[in-house]
């Protein structure tokens, strides 16, 4: 069965971004039309009157974008919708849009013929050819080397019970802020949460920091941190047909030693670190070794 997905989008500031994550997970090519809703129309019609009809659409207050996509299977059109609503921080927020898919019996022209590929696909850096097979590993047969248990809490969870959640996994230094739906929308490290409840602790520590007005202002803010909320980063995280290359490109970019794995509707199923990435790496170096 293949689907048509419409985004009806209010903002377009969103565009670029979903238009680049449909293409990262496979939506082949995205239709852009310019529309307004009716309701918006006469209330701006209204305002301006009859005469400005000719710049309808350069009306910044009315202006919408629709976002065409077909896909040939179910599971790929269930991501590109949740890829969407996360972009947008949900379609159930006011001033957003509508987000829909529907099913289509016919679709011919969705696939076209890739080039042929070259044999060796190693980059030119002098990384030897099976530390390149290394890093294309799935991120599923990395999380089933040590099963570390990842951290989930609440957005509304006190830092001190987040303190406590980890505890419970030692091996976890990323605790995955949810939403009420099981969904990640944030990231709080280790490093980030001691030092947030070490503040409130000795403060002192903190005060001998205060050199300039963005020490003040971030001394300011952690005074202010109370919950997961209040103290996440912005979620990074992998899909488990990601690799170790994609895991290690996010950790390291992002400073973290750990990352969550998702499902494509992004509610957490696994946890990953840097401990593990070494062990793909080790373990398979050791084997050779030893069949020598």
């Amino acid at each position: 069965m293949a689907y048509l997905i419409m985004v009806i989008l209010d903002n377009i500031q969103y565009m670029p971004e979903i238009i680049s994550t449909w293409r990262s997970i496979g939506v082949s090519g995205v239709t852009i039309i310019e529309s307004t809703g009716a309701h918006r129309v006469t209330t701006w019609m209204s305002q301006v009157g009859l005469g400005a009809i000719d710049r309808l659409f350069d009306a910044d207050e009315i202006r919408r974008r629709t976002l065409l996509a077909a896909v040939d299977n179910e599971e790929l059109m269930e991501q590109a919708v949740a890829e969407a609503d996360r972009i947008v921080g949900g379609f159930e927020k006011p001033e957003t849009g509508l987000v829909l898919a529907l099913p289509i019996t016919v679709v011919k022209g969705l696939h076209k013929e890739k080039p042929v590929q070259t044999e060796d696909s190693a980059p030119s850096t002098g990384v030897q050819s099976e530390w390149f097979i290394q890093r294309n590993t799935p991120v599923s047969v990395v999380v089933d080397i040590l099963k570390l248990k990842p951290t989930i809490v609440d957005s509304s969870t006190p830092l001190n019970e987040v303190a406590l959640a980890m505890i419970e996994h030692p091996n976890s230094h990323v605790a995955s802020v949810v939403k009420e739906d099981g969904r990640l929308i944030g990231l709080l490290g280790l490093r980030r949460l001691t030092d947030d409840l070490f503040f409130h602790i000795m403060p002192e520590e903190f005060l001998s920091e205060l050199s300039n007005l963005d020490h003040a202002m971030k001394f300011a803010e952690m005074s202010r941190m109370r919950t997961a909320k209040d103290a996440m980063q912005d979620p990074v995280w992998v899909f488990s047909d990601d690799t170790i290359f994609d895991a290690f490109d996010r950790m390291h970019e992002n400073k973290l030693t750990g990352l969550p794995v998702v499902d494509h509707q992004y509610r957490v199923i696994g946890y990953i670190n840097l401990l593990e990435l070494l062990a793909v790496c080790l373990r398979s170096n050791k084997g050779k070794e030893e069949g020598k």
